[in-house]
């Protein structure tokens, strides 16, 4: 609304540029796992093999949200999964 123009012509000129689905649906439920895991890291003793693992998570997810932001569709196991 704020554009003037409505949703469907947004999605025609996302279409012609090759933006085939918005990655809203899938970012979501990335940036919110992300989210708890970053809070988890700092509850979590520095160190031990549960913040390890933690981190090694959130590089996964992050490396998983920048492909879907630069256009790549992937599949996040136990996110698309639901």
């Amino acid at each position: 609304k704020k554009l003037g123009i409505c949703a469907t012509a947004i999605k025609k000129v996302c279409r012609k540029m090759g933006i085939m689905k918005w990655p809203y649906q899938k970012l979501k439920p990335i940036e919110r796992r992300l989210a708890k895991l970053r809070t988890s890291v700092w509850d979590t003793a520095q160190g031990t093999a549960m913040a390890s693992e933690v981190q090694q998570e959130i590089y996964y997810l992050e490396a998983k949200r920048a492909e879907l932001l630069h256009g790549n569709d992937v599949h996040v196991e136990g996110i698309d999964d639901a």
